[in-house]
């Protein structure tokens, strides 16, 4: 006997919007709506260069976030970030919570007009797991009936458990039940692929604008894979096209937050991103936009045998000398919060106490100039009096104070450090830590879904996103039970999170973690309904308007 895994009321309000957005369809002739007298252009900035539009390769924010307008999963997200119909008209799931069978849309369609189909999933899934062509995020698919075989290269990839089971079935058999399965369907790495079109395109597929195929609200011109300037278009063949009134969005990358308020205080810019000494002077802005974001940033180190990052107590006097109280009020001032923790708050909640998942845990490596200088004392008997570590960074203006604000802090409080810090491009940051090219550096992340996972896979053994090369097997498997074994006893799963945290941040130091962002924006007060998801990109423009 199955169920419906929303319980009819995400699938009731999926129709619901179909039907007003009829009803708005049909307002009476020679009635034009607001979408038709204001020119539904609008120009909006972001931080960093899109890298690629392989959804099954991206990793950054920056592109994640261009990724979630041009392409959709089985489900994906509203307003409120949670998961509701996308290309699945239906969702049916089994009593034990383990099967899932999605229904696609009759009126589902590629930017080229031709049907979506259910092995469109199918391949672009494989393509994510297969050893063969895997993509950083193949972990999300370890709940899947032999995923974690498959992404080991243990089993053949069509052992695993996801199928088309006709052209408009996908059906997903999961090892455990895993409650956040629909938010995880709802990212942009589980988009769909059609298998014509990629390999027709072979190494060319996902480079630029014209070698891809689109299945979201917009579609894209005029990237070249490295331009700085791009523009989303809507797309006319997506299946509720009726709901998204912009024709026109222009992107811009920059990185200097001074020129994007320049252009935005001249009306050539619609939305720009803002930070620090900004969000002060323009707090009382009407179109000043502030929330907190469910993202970190910390310091990861590279453990290559040798070097001085290697060194466990250097990593911990690291880990207790930076007042991050100081760096988030004095320096940020946008909103940002001291973090302790692997995981920010709002993530995840138990769901049967309603607690969440950062207060239960605590805090560790809490600022303690004392201990960290004992500690130094320790790792200097150990490298030597003088110990040089570069930090690696991004260019943008943020990074620029984070990494001069952590450059004095360890200097002055741990005597003999000597921190050289290097500024990359951010595409470049990327690329050094997967080539093991850094000591030190400034990273982020924020989440894809609500899953837990998504922040503890960042260090377990052979993870894509382990560029410091961190292993210690107790911390896996305490990872691996959390998701697997214990992914249905919320208390258990929250216990083997907070032991592997412990291993991670207090015994270990793998980790500093640094301060809970902000989001802080400039803009048009003439836009309505611009959303700002929990986790995934920066902005969701799908039901944004321009009133008059």
């Amino acid at each position: 006997m199955k169920k419906n895994i929303l319980l009819g009321s995400i699938v009731t309000l999926g129709l619901i919007l179909s039907a007003c957005s009829g009803k708005e369809a049909s307002k009476k002739d020679g009635q034009k709506t607001n979408s038709e007298k204001v020119e539904q252009k609008i120009t909006v900035s972001t931080p960093a260069p899109i890298s690629t539009l392989d959804t099954t390769q991206t990793t950054d924010k920056n592109t994640f976030t261009m990724v979630q307008h041009l392409f959709e999963g089985l489900t994906r997200f509203d307003e409120k970030t949670t998961p509701i119909p996308g290309i699945a008209k239906s969702i049916d799931v089994s009593e034990d919570g383990k099967e899932y069978l999605f229904k696609l849309r009759d009126d589902a369609k590629w930017s080229n007009g031709e049907k979506i189909e259910a092995k469109d999933f199918e391949y672009a899934w494989k393509r994510l797991i297969d050893p063969k062509t895997q993509g950083p995020n193949a972990y999300l698919l370890d709940n899947v009936v032999n995923g974690l075989a498959v992404r080991n290269g243990e089993k053949p990839v069509d052992d695993i458990g996801f199928k088309a089971v006709s052209s408009e079935e996908f059906k997903v058999t999961l090892e455990h039940p895993q409650p956040s399965f629909l938010s995880v369907t709802a990212i942009g790495w589980l988009a769909p692929q059609q298998e014509k079109f990629v390999k027709e395109k072979g190494n060319k597929f996902g480079t630029n604008s014209e070698d891809i195929l689109y299945n979201g609200p917009f579609s894209l011109k005029d990237w070249d894979g490295a331009s700085d300037t791009w523009t989303l278009v809507k797309n006319d063949n997506y299946y509720d096209e009726k709901a998204v009134k912009l024709k026109e969005i222009a992107v811009q990358t920059l990185k200097e937050e001074n020129t994007g308020i320049n252009l935005f205080e001249n009306g050539e810019l619609d939305l720009v991103k803002i930070s620090g000494q900004y969000v002060a002077q323009y707090k009382d802005n009407p179109g000043y936009i502030t929330f907190s974001e469910v993202s970190n940033s910390f310091l990861d180190f590279n453990k290559k045998e040798g070097t001085p990052s290697a060194n466990v107590n250097l990593r911990k006097a690291i880990a207790l000398a930076i007042d991050k109280k100081g760096l988030t009020e004095s320096v940020l001032a946008d909103g940002s919060k001291p973090l302790n923790g692997l995981v920010p708050a709002g993530l995840y909640e138990n769901p049967e106490t309603k607690e969440d998942y950062r207060k239960y845990a605590g805090e560790f490596s809490t600022y303690n100039v004392e201990e960290a200088k004992k500690i130094w004392k320790v790792a200097k008997k150990e490298l030597g009096d003088k110990v040089k570590v570069t930090l690696l960074a991004s260019d943008s203006e943020q990074s620029k104070k984070v990494t001069e604000y952590l450059q004095s802090q360890l200097e002055d409080n741990l005597k003999g450090l000597n921190i050289s810090v290097s500024l990359q491009p951010a595409n470049n940051v990327h690329q050094s830590r997967a080539d093991g090219n850094f000591e030190l550096s400034l990273s982020g992340w924020i989440a894809g879904s609500s899953e837990l996972d998504s922040y503890f896979n960042l260090y377990v053994k052979d993870s894509s996103y382990n560029d410091g090369k961190f292993i210690n097997e107790d911390y896996t498997k305490l990872v691996t039970d959390a998701k697997t074994t214990n992914a249905n006893n919320p208390d258990k799963q929250f216990a083997d999170y907070k032991k592997a945290e412990d291993i991670l941040l207090n015994q270990e130091a793998a980790q500093v973690p640094i301060y809970q962002g902000a989001g802080n924006y400039l803009v048009n007060p003439n836009i309505e309904k611009v959303e700002y998801p929990l986790y995934g990109g920066y902005f969701f423009l799908r039901n944004a308007e321009v009133k008059e």
